[in-house]
């Protein structure tokens, strides 16, 4: 996969003058610096110098907050693929339909899975997954795992409380996420010359998980098939 660099729009490239500043703020931009750096050198190549460099930083001073790439990698991917707060959930008015709580995971989705730079690291994720394997498996266990279980207990209490029977997005959270995916790979791999943008798929992952959560909706929405009319003899 040929290497890309990330638009400025998205990440400053520059590199700033050093200075003193608090944890949380250094570890946000050694991150950003990070992804500038394995997405134009790729993994292999970028070295803790580079990094350092690009945030400002001497290596020593890098190595204060993290030990190494792998240290960086799976940070980075903690960070920017961290699928939203579930518990956040707000709470849906009585009566309310399947279609409220299926526009808001599409909204989380997008808004966390659609940044700059998420897009910037699954792309990331994509070209490296084969030289960091252990990385993504830790990743995919430590912070996937947890939220697909935590996700799935909701879809569960959803059914609970609506007196449907569980579909299969209960037994299979994952389901959920699956469009958004797939539509940010395809926004990666095509750009701008894919026909159908984001807010297609955001339309029709709703319609999707709608059906999911209720398939009584689609049912009492399809209007019955007319009797045949009886042929004249």
């Amino acid at each position: 996969m040929t290497r890309q660099s990330i638009p400025e729009s998205a990440l400053s490239a520059a590199v700033p003058p050093r200075q003193r500043l608090p944890p949380e703020v250094r570890t946000v931009q050694i991150l950003d610096a990070a992804l500038v750096e394995f997405s134009e050198r790729g993994f292999a190549a970028t070295r803790m110098e580079d990094i350092a460099r690009r945030c400002g930083l001497s290596k020593g001073g890098l190595c204060a907050h993290f030990a190494g790439k792998d240290e960086v990698f799976e940070a980075l991917l903690t960070r920017s693929l961290t699928p939203p707060g579930w518990d956040a959930m707000p709470a849906l008015a009585e009566g309310a339909g399947a279609s409220a709580l299926a526009q808001w995971l599409v909204d989380k989705l997008y808004s966390s899975l659609g940044r700059p730079e998420a897009v910037a690291t699954l792309r990331l994720l994509v070209a490296e997954s084969a030289r960091v394997p252990h990385l993504i498996a830790l990743w995919e266990r430590n912070v996937v795992q947890p939220h697909m279980a935590l996700l799935g207990g909701i879809l569960r209490a959803h059914a609970v409380q609506k007196g449907v029977a569980p579909s299969v997005i209960v037994q299979e959270p994952w389901l959920v996420i699956a469009p958004v995916v797939h539509a940010l790979l395809s926004h990666l791999v095509f750009g701008g010359a894919h026909a159908k943008g984001l807010d297609h798929y955001r339309q029709g992952h709703v319609a999707l998980l709608c059906e999911l959560l209720d398939p009584r909706s689609r049912i009492a929405a399809t209007p019955p098939s007319q009797e045949p009319t009886p042929q004249a003899k």
